[in-house]
Formats: structure tokens, C-alpha cells, sequence
């Protein structure tokens, strides 16, 4: 079967999107499927491409024997509304280009956001007369709109309008948490189109105990708490920031890694607190050893956020059996899961002085944090990409089941 897979990020990025996206080519050509990847140029967190590629239009490559076609697009060096629509518009339109040129698929599957991908795949599909699915990592209008970046009513219009084109369009339509879809067919999305594709981890490579630490300066009766990821406005670290500056136990100390356009102002918040770190994107092994080193993991959400979407760090987290601290909204699926399976505990965002309580008792109460770790590893367990690739491969018609629990290939279709 010919797969092409249309979305903004690939490896070498390895932290995001660009992780599933890789998962995801990397089974489907194992399971004997013809894949090309049609993304962009490496940006991400740090929004900025490597030297060598910021001159390039398009570029063709193999990454572990996934066809990978990159296409220009605009990065801009800070990051606003306009220049995030510009940002996906460039990419969008210049990659729509290079898909027209290339043999028909008999599936693509578009990875939004961005959700202009999703509208325009639809043009494409009609000229190419073929069909797409389209998977969502986060409803990218609502998330947009209730974390104030959109305010414009007729850009709302505008993104609402693209999202029912991309929709309506679809033959199936995934997205990675229950929330999304419930989101979906409350806005009257046919059920046989919708599937749960939820992010998966690979089983985790334990590394040594005690080296992050040593080769950092933190002794063992430091309580690391950890922050890994994306430093952007649906993060909404500022207040974990603010509660850092009300801890009384000097054992606690915060490490904030990433890359993102909220990055300097979270340094300036930090400016002065001599417990709070920061690090740039670590690379897998390091980002291994000092999971290893944690005490506790954080997973935030700007208030607001709701079912938008779902941090996909929360299970690189759990898969290390490590306690989760949640700030986010209590009606969010994020809070709901971590509750239901009792991995960790959940703070709202705005509430600095109560995350600073929770953060001293947690840091008190070793056994109650080896339990949460190992519920957090349980719950993992349930999302290893081998598991959730056939499933979706079943769902998707790539793969057959043939009744026994196992799948077969289904022949290439010239």
C-alpha cells in the first residue's frame, strides 16, 4: 500500500509531533507499506532551522528508510499570531506543491496541526481522486481561541470555516485523546469516521542513577522536580515559576529544559530564584539519565486549555515510573487521567501558593511517590507504540487483523 504521511515535523526533531510522526512511518514500512514523509525543514522547539538548511527549497532524503521530502518554510524569530498563520501557511502551501508531483497515495494522512493541511488536502484529494485521514494533535482553533492568541472574529470565522472543510472532508478523522473526540461529535462528526489514535512510548532504556546529578552539582538530598519540553504560551510555566519563589524546603529545586517562544520571559520570571535551572532540548540519552535522577514530573497546561489537547510528555514521564505533578484545569481530560489512575497529583494553574504546598508535603512523603511511580508505569504499559501502531494500522484498512490477534499485509496496490 502506498502511505503518504503530510504533517510540519520529522525527525531529526525528537521531541513533539515529530516523534509520532516518525513511529508512525517507521511501522507502517516495517508492515511492508511504501511511505513518504512530506514535511518541513528541523525547526523545532528552538524555532530556528540549522545553517545548511536555511537556503533550501525542497530536499529529498531516506531516514531509516522512510522516503523523506522537505519543503521551505518561514521560521519566524519570534513567535505572534500573524507570524505562527504565515509560519503554516508557507509550509502548507509550498508542500501542497511537491504533493501534487508525486504518484498518487492510496492513503494520506494528514498530521494537523496545522489545519490548514487538512483543508487543503481535500483540494488535493478531489484533483488526485483520492482520500485522506486526518489525525489531530490538538483542535487548533479552540486551543487558539481559548488561550486568547486568536481575538479577531473574522479570523475565527476563518478557522472555523477551515476546520469544517478539513472535516467534512475526511474519510476518517483520529486524535490523540477521548476529549478531541467527544469535541468532535458534539459538532455533529459522523461516529464511523472518528478513531482514538492516542500518542505511544517506546519501552523505556534505564540509564544509570546518580550521573545527571553529579555532573550537575545536586546532591542526593536535592528533590528534583522536572520540566521537558516545549516552553510555549499553552504551557503556561509562568506559574510554576511564581510558586518556585514561595517554597520554603531548599532541597526543592526546579529544572525547566526546552526551547520556545516563551523562553525569555520565563527566565526573566526566574531571574533571582537560586532554585530554578534551565536547559536547553536534551538529547535522548541525556534526557534518560536525568529522568532517571527525578523525583518528580511536571506536566502543564495553561488554564483554558480544556480538551484542546494533550501533552504527549505525560507518557515519556509515566514510562520512566515517575510521579506526575499536573497543573492544569480539574475539568481537563489531562487532570481526569492522572486522577482516575492515581500516577500523580493535580494543581490548578493559577494557584502558585497551593502548587508550593504540594510541592513541599510531595517532597516529605517518599513512599507515596514510589506508588505514584509505579501506577505512572502501569499506566504507560498501556501505550507502547507497538500496540497502538496495529491497532490504528486495523482501523485505518492498512493492515487486516485476520481474528487470531495478529495482522497481516495487505498487498501493494500499483
Amino acid at each position: 500500500m502506498r502511505i503518504a504521511v503530510w504533517g510540519i515535523n520529522y525527525a531529526p526533531e525528537h521531541i513533539g509531533i515529530a516523534p509520532c510522526n516518525v513511529a508512525l512511518c517507521e511501522y507502517l514500512l516495517e508492515e511492508g507499506c511504501e511511505v513518504t514523509m512530506v514535511t518541513a525543514f528541523p525547526y523545532y522547539p528552538a524555532w530556528k532551522k540549522r545553517a545548511a538548511d536555511a537556503r533550501r527549497i525542497f530536499q529529498s532524503e531516506r531516514l531509516n528508510g522512510v522516503r523523506v521530502l522537505r519543503c521551505w518554510h518561514y521560521v519566524p524569530r519570534r513567535v505572534s499570531t500573524v507570524k505562527r498563520i504565515l509560519h503554516e501557511f508557507s509550509f502548507v502551501s509550498l508542500s501542497f506543491l511537491r504533493l501534487l508531483f508525486i504518484p498518487r497515495p492510496d492513503l494520506l494522512i494528514v498530521v494537523s496541526p496545522p489545519l490548514l493541511g487538512g483543508a487543503l488536502a481535500r483540494l488535493l484529494c478531489l484533483v488526485k481522486r483520492g482520500k485522506y485521514l486526518l489525525h489531530l494533535h490538538d483542535l487548533q482553533p479552540d486551543a487558539a481561541i481559548n488561550l486568547g492568541m486568536v481575538k479577531s472574529p473574522v479570523l475565527i470565522r476563518a478557522l472555523k470555516t477551515l476546520e469544517s472543510i478539513a472535516y467534512h472532508g475526511a474519510w476518517r478523522i483520529s486524535a490523540i485523546s477521548a476529549g478531541m473526540l467527544d469535541t468532535l461529535r458534539k459538532r455533529g462528526a459522523e461516529e464511523s469516521k472518528l478513531s482514538y489514535f492516542p500518542n505511544g512510548t517506546h519501552p523505556i532504556i534505564q540509564a544509570p542513577r546518580g550521573q545527571f546529578r553529579a555532573l550537575n552539582g545536586f546532591d542526593r538530598e536535592k528533590f528534583l522536580l522536572v520540566y521537558s519540553g516545549n516552553l510555549g504560551v499553552k504551557q503556561g510555566l509562568q506559574h510554576l515559576i511564581l510558586a518556585m519563589g514561595s517554597v520554603v524546603n531548599p532541597a526543592i529545586q526546579l529544572i525547566i529544559c526546552g526551547e520556545g517562544a516563551e523562553k525569555e520571559g520565563l527566565l526573566n520570571s526566574a531571574s533571582g530564584l537560586r532554585n530554578v535551572y534551565f536547559k536547553g532540548v536534551q538529547e535522548p540519552m541525556e534526557y534518560q539519565k536525568m529522568v532517571a535522577d527525578t523525583d518528580l514530573m511536571v506536566v502543564s497546561l495553561a488554564s483554558g486549555s480544556g480538551n484542546s489537547f494533550f501533552p504527549s510528555k505525560l507518557l515519556s514521564a509515566c514510562a520512566a515510573s515517575k510521579p506526575v505533578l499536573a497543573i492544569c484545569d480539574f475539568d481537563s481530560e489531562l487532570a481526569t487521567v492522572v486522577e482516575t489512575n492515581r500516577f500523580g497529583v493535580v494543581v490548578r494553574p493559577a494557584d502558585a501558593e497551593e502548587l508550593a504546598s504540594q510541592l513541599e508535603t510531595l517532597s516529605r512523603d517518599p513512599e507515596r511517590l514510589e506508588k505514584m511511580g509505579s501506577a505512572a508505569k502501569q499506566f504507560a504499559d498501556r501505550f507502547l507504540w507497538s500496540r497502538i501502531l496495529k491497532k490504528f494500522a486495523c482501523e485505518a484498512e492498512i493492515l487486516a487483523d485476520d481474528g487470531l490477534g495478529s495482522t497481516r499485509r495487505r498487498r501493494k496496490v500499483a
